[in-house]
């Protein structure tokens, strides 16, 4: 790939410019978390307008390769997580795996109704009620993931906010508390663009591409007892699948 721009390519230069420093990312050659160039620098360096050094950065910023801080400069984001698809593992689990402190903000914890296709996931009939915990997922105390839980319990168990922050995994609780032992998910995956609001929580621009994720978790003896939805940032994570034949 030029490390250069071409004034008779057919491609706009703030293209060139995004690919020349996505290069520089994806090669090491800038690390995590390390400031870019400022726009003068890139100015001298590339002979190009303020103007396409900022339509290039503010294009890398929408693929999540750079992100802003505000009176600090631009930075590159951190490397993506990786998650190997033929593996049942919570948050927690994966974030501990890669020497990542996971952590948790819960929104809310309360009993619902939810929608129908929820509820045929769950095998329950119309009119139940189950328990919804939405939380702001946390690696290293930066936001990384939107997560709403579904748990079709009996009518006697139940889980506090207290006991939510004091474990900090859902799965622990299912197995300490019920006995409920996750063995097996359906997961489906597609990318979305976040919100207004999701961008707000997860603190990314509006637009930004976000990695949907939703599972049902089924326990020992195959019954649903979570329907779970989780909006990754396109940032940081990715899947990872071997497949063979």
């Amino acid at each position: 790939m030029s490390r250069t721009i071409d004034p008779y390519n057919a491609l706009p230069k703030y293209i060139q410019l995004a690919s020349i420093l996505r290069q520089k990312i994806e090669d090491g050659e800038w690390e995590p978390r390390s400031p870019i160039p400022s726009e003068r620098q890139l100015e001298v360096l590339y002979n190009i307008s303020r103007t396409t050094i900022r339509e290039a950065i503010d294009h890398l910023m929408r693929q999540g390769y750079i992100y802003r801080e505000h009176g600090r400069g631009t930075f590159v984001s951190p490397q993506k997580l990786q998650k190997t698809l033929m593996e049942l593992t919570s948050f927690s689990e994966d974030l501990i795996k890669r020497g990542i402190q996971p952590g948790q903000i819960i929104r809310s914890l309360t009993s619902v109704l939810p929608p129908v296709k929820i509820l045929q996931k769950l095998e329950l009939a119309p009119g139940t009620h189950v328990l919804c915990i939405e939380r702001i997922r946390l690696g290293d105390n930066t936001p990384i993931g939107l997560q709403t839980s579904y748990l079709a319990l009996a009518e006697n168990q139940t889980i506090t906010s207290e006991e939510m922050e004091s474990s900090g995994s859902l799965y622990r609780i299912l197995q300490e508390k019920f006995n409920i032992i996750p063995s097996e998910a359906d997961e489906t995956l597609e990318v979305t663009l976040a919100t207004p609001e999701e961008a707000d929580l997860l603190q990314i621009a509006e637009g930004a591409p976000l990695l949907l994720s939703e599972r049902v978790l089924f326990a020992q003896n195959r019954k649903p007892i979570e329907f779970v939805k989780i909006l990754y940032r396109g940032d940081r994570y990715r899947y990872y699948a071997r497949l063979t034949r």
